[in-house]
């Protein structure tokens, strides 16, 4: 793979912009409940910059592709109002960072992190069984096709801030590849 976290990230400065980057993505998320689009369109430019310094056209198509593919696993979420439209935009900027395979992977440690915090902050506001009402309702709803789709209505008081764990899922992951050991350690077999 040639992307730019093999190429750049592995290089100290651009390592250093990449968890700057995803430390300010965060706490933006915390201080402001938003990542605005004038810190995810030069975080995007600045990864396929990157891509393109230290790994060339190979690492811009690979950063390209990775955007897509956050598009793609998260956009489908901003659709339906489960996430705001700044983390899909972050994760498509990381993926321009680090491209398709890096994306997938911090996408999907990105939800077991989000997991994680959720379950504790919503069982701090007493609304943890509540939340598992609405989610079996949707996810059954979703099943059978004889239901109408049931989505559940989202209370923008109760909203996490998921920048969070997309930065740290990031940095993480650039840094040692959480989930891929993870799964290993489980026995799942891995194409990467």
């Amino acid at each position: 793979m040639s992307s730019s976290i093999d190429h750049g990230l592995s290089a100290t400065l651009p390592f250093a912009a990449f968890t700057l980057g995803c430390a300010f993505a965060a706490i933006l998320d915390l201080l402001r409940g938003r990542i605005p689009n004038a810190f995810t369109v030069p975080f995007f430019v600045l990864g396929l910059g990157i891509s393109a310094t230290f790994g060339g056209g190979a690492a811009v198509g690979d950063g390209l592709l990775g955007a897509a593919l956050g598009l793609v696993l998260y956009g489908w979420m901003f659709w339906l109002g489960f996430m705001g439209g700044g983390d899909v935009k972050l994760l498509m900027a990381l993926g321009a960072w680090g491209g398709v395979r890096f994306c997938a992977e911090v996408a999907v440690f990105a939800v077991l992190l989000g997991g994680a915090l959720a379950v504790p902050l919503l069982l701090f506001k007493g609304t943890l069984l509540a939340f598992f009402r609405k989610l079996y309702r949707f996810v059954l709803s979703a099943a059978i096709k004889d239901l109408a789709l049931e989505v559940p209505a989202i209370d923008r008081r109760q909203t996490m801030p998921y920048g969070v764990p997309l930065a740290v899922a990031a940095v993480w992951s650039a840094h040692s590849h959480p989930l891929g050991w993870l799964l290993r350690q489980l026995g799942v077999p891995l194409w990467f």
